[in-house]
């Protein structure tokens, strides 16, 4: 009787108007952006493969293999005619998306993925609304004209765009606003790659540069993520994205080449960063062009390289099958591996609009695939299946360099439909994480969630509640002001001292009152009374103390009622005994130091 009254009662409640709105909202919505995001994507990857089409294809000849099973004969190499085109076809696309990107909306440029992580940490997850739509174009303007971008960076730009846009069109708070936007990132890169868990838990997980999750948008990411891959798979399939054949690992015997591999992926990630943004920096930031003809420069110096390996243009997944079924030379890997991080950086350090996931696929697969098959020559017992490399390659250098470990070996065993590696890709992807440190290919990217701005004043709240004003006391020596000092006195005091408030005292030194350098700046010309005015004139008498047990949380509250800067200190049983002065600023430096930001 007992447990049929509290079914009875939890059925009633449940479908309550309230409960009901509570239970059905974040799915509701997550739903509607990831039929959105689902949509964009499709839209996005036709537009693409059209650019290509009419911009490389027809023009030059060229076409990248497609990825399929290994040892199905259907694609071989066309007649390529139209090679020295690729000086000029990268250019024009670069120069056409800087015009589209820096007249209109200056932030779709770049790594989508960067912007969306500045959204959430900086803008409460607000995307203008024009941003989805042009990064969609000009992104497929760069990649469609042989730029060397992902997918992941306009997709996630994309369908975050469109979760901003739901949430600002609902008036939702920027908590929930940030939420969708993660939900619409999670949707577009889980239909796109073809990797809807991976992609939920890439969206919360890329945000911080510790292995940190932004865990309450875990759910509505899983929720969009899904209904976009349904989405988009019914109409381009469900396969995979790569074929890697037999692939296997020997344990523990490969273990040991493998834990090399893990530091090797990280010298080599060490450098793909710091030359991805130097490039920026000291060469592209420095031309004395207006910003929106430097991407035409960047598809020129990619067009350079082209000429002679085309391999690098776009993304590369055809190549990439071409690596896993053992079909080029080791050293062609190694170059090809290389020449990736220089004209990625090309690409998108310059200005042009695209995402560096897909070339860190494309450097992680060649860089292994050079490993593995250099191994294997040289110590066979060793190195026994060279083309698993290829696949671990492309987790672990993601996960190294992307700070997103979990979510870059989720996302290999989907695209791959394969999790016969999952032990050697844990190794080597963890290997590369801890080597690399703090060293990461999204810079918007914060090390932890409490030092990110959006949750700075929720956790910053809680953590002062539990600190107290005489932990983060300096004892520094505080000009005291006795009520008695002549006018003319007190400013030379006051101008001479390195303070900006002063406790005024009385002869038995209790303080009776506070006074700032703008208390005294408004007498500085009244020549007839400043002869009679004496310190105790100028002061407010009604002093706003901190008092020593007082949490900073009180503290803090104190500075923002009366808008100050600087408070007198003292204790409960004495409260006109001056102790020292406390500044908001001593509390903000005493909490980074506790939590160690």
């Amino acid at each position: 009787m007992l447990i049929g009254k509290k079914v009875r009662t939890y059925l009633k409640n449940l479908f309550k108007v309230q409960e009901l709105h509570r239970r059905l909202r974040w799915p509701l919505l997550s739903i509607a952006v990831g039929i959105v995001a689902g949509v964009g994507a499709i839209t996005f990857d036709w537009l693409l493969h059209l650019f290509l089409k009419y911009f490389i294809h027809l023009p030059t000849g060229y076409i990248e293999p497609v990825p399929i099973p290994a040892g199905t004969p259907t694609w071989t190499a066309p007649h390529f005619w139209g090679r020295w085109l690729l000086l000029i076809i990268p250019t024009l696309g670069g120069l056409v998306s800087g015009l589209i990107v820096f007249l209109i909306a200056p932030e779709a440029e770049g790594d989508g993925t960067n912007a969306m992580i500045e959204s959430f940490h900086q803008r409460g997850g607000f995307v203008r609304k024009r941003v989805p739509f042009l990064k969609i174009l000009s992104s497929a303007i760069t990649i469609g004209s042989g730029g060397s971008a992902g997918k992941e960076g306009p997709i996630s730009q994309i369908g975050s765009g469109f979760g901003s846009c739901l949430a600002s069109a609902l008036h939702l708070r920027p908590r929930d606003r940030r939420i969708l936007m993660l939900a619409g990132a999670a949707a577009g890169i889980g239909a796109i790659f073809r990797a809807p868990l991976g992609a939920a838990l890439f969206a919360p997980e890329v945000l911080y540069r510790d292995t940190e999750f932004e865990s309450e948008a875990i759910l509505p990411c899983l929720t969009s993520s899904i209904v976009a891959y349904s989405i988009f798979t019914n109409v381009y399939g469900r396969q995979a994205l790569f074929f890697p054949g037999h692939v296997d690992i020997s344990i523990p015997t490969e273990l040991v080449p493998y834990t090399l591999f893990g530091v090797v992926c990280a010298l080599v990630g060490y450098f793909y960063v710091h030359w991805f943004y130097g490039l920026r920096d000291k060469f592209f930031n420095k031309l004395p062009l207006p910003n929106h003809f430097k991407p035409a420069i960047g598809g020129f110096l990619l067009g350079c390289v082209a000429l002679f390996y085309p391999q690098i243009m776009a993304g590369g997944y055809g190549w990439i099958q071409y690596a896993l079924e053992g079909k080029f030379l080791w050293h062609t890997m190694f170059i090809l591996a290389i020449l990736k991080i220089v004209v990625t950086s090309f690409t998108i350090s310059s200005g042009g609009s695209g995402g560096v996931f897909g070339p860190s696929l494309f450097m992680g697969a060649m860089l292994g695939g050079a490993f593995g098959f250099l191994g294997h020559q040289l110590a066979p017992q060793w190195v026994i299946n060279p083309t698993s490399y290829v696949l671990v390659g492309m987790g672990a250098f993601l996960g190294g360099v992307g700070k997103i470990p979990i979510a870059s070996i989720i996302m290999l065993c989907e695209m791959s439909s394969s999790y016969t590696l999952l032990v050697p890709l844990m190794l080597v992807t963890t290997i590369a994480f801890l080597c690399l440190w703090n060293t990461t290919l999204y810079e918007k990217q914060v090390a932890t969630r409490m030092a990110s701005p959006a949750h700075f004043q929720r956790i910053a709240s809680g953590l002062l509640e539990r600190m107290f004003v005489y932990q983060a006391v300096n004892n520094r020596p505080v000009e005291l002001i006795p009520e008695s000092m002549p006018f003319e006195q007190l400013v030379r005091t006051v101008t001479n001292s390195p303070d900006h408030y002063f406790p005024v005292i009385d002869q038995q030194g209790k303080m009776t009152g506070i006074l700032s350098i703008n208390d005294i700046r408004g007498l500085l010309f009244e020549e007839a009374i400043s002869h009679l005015i004496v310190a105790k004139d100028v002061a407010t008498p009604n002093v706003v103390r901190l008092f020593w047990n007082e949490t900073l949380k009180q503290a803090l509250d104190k500075f923002n009622v009366i808008n100050v800067d600087e408070l007198p200190v003292v204790k409960e049983d004495s409260p006109d005994q001056i102790i020292t002065m406390l500044s908001k600023r001593d509390i903000i430096s005493f909490y980074y130091q506790k939590i160690g930001v």
